[in-house]
């Protein structure tokens, strides 16, 4: 367990800033200006990403660490509008272009691994150690090709 989490250190520490976040916007304190809101927005797309880069750095391909901290920012964008109240959101608003922007990204870059995933797949002589390449675990390669030989083999049924 402890191996794993220090291997893992960023979803503690993330937990932590989200909840130190949270509670102090949900705190009734008169101090709470838009400096706060500047610095939850700094956060999102500054501090998470660039402690997830360091943490993931030594065990993740450069290609995934950039993708998920792209999406870690379009996360924390919408987290930043739950965790500060509507009525002291100035910036936020405007932002929300941004955050659909690089979910639009996202997705594209999403479908296109997809695509060739799936061609690796519906491939007569596909192994796992193809879909490892796309950064999948190994027990999900062998499953999603187990899953893959059984759909060819119920097509194959429904030829004439």
């Amino acid at each position: 367990m402890t191996a794993r989490l220090k291997s893992n250190w960023f979803w503690p520490v993330a937990l932590l800033l989200v909840g130190v976040a949270w509670s102090v916007a949900r705190t009734p304190w008169p101090g709470l200006t838009r400096s706060f809101e500047y610095a939850i927005i700094f956060d999102v797309i500054v501090t998470l990403p660039f402690l997830f880069v360091i943490c993931y750095r030594t065990m993740l391909p450069h290609k995934q660490i950039v993708l998920r901290a792209i999406a870690l920012q379009c996360f924390g964008i919408w987290l930043a509008t739950k965790i500060i109240p509507a009525d002291n959101q100035i910036l936020l608003p405007q932002l929300g272009w941004l955050r659909n922007v690089g979910l639009v990204v996202l997705i594209v870059i999403e479908l296109r691994v997809m695509f060739a995933v799936f061609t690796v797949i519906f491939r007569g002589n596909s192994a796992a150690g193809q879909l490892e390449d796309f950064g999948i675990p190994p027990i999900i390669a062998r499953l999603m090709l187990m899953e893959a030989r059984f759909w060819r083999w119920v097509f194959s049924k429904f030829k004439p």
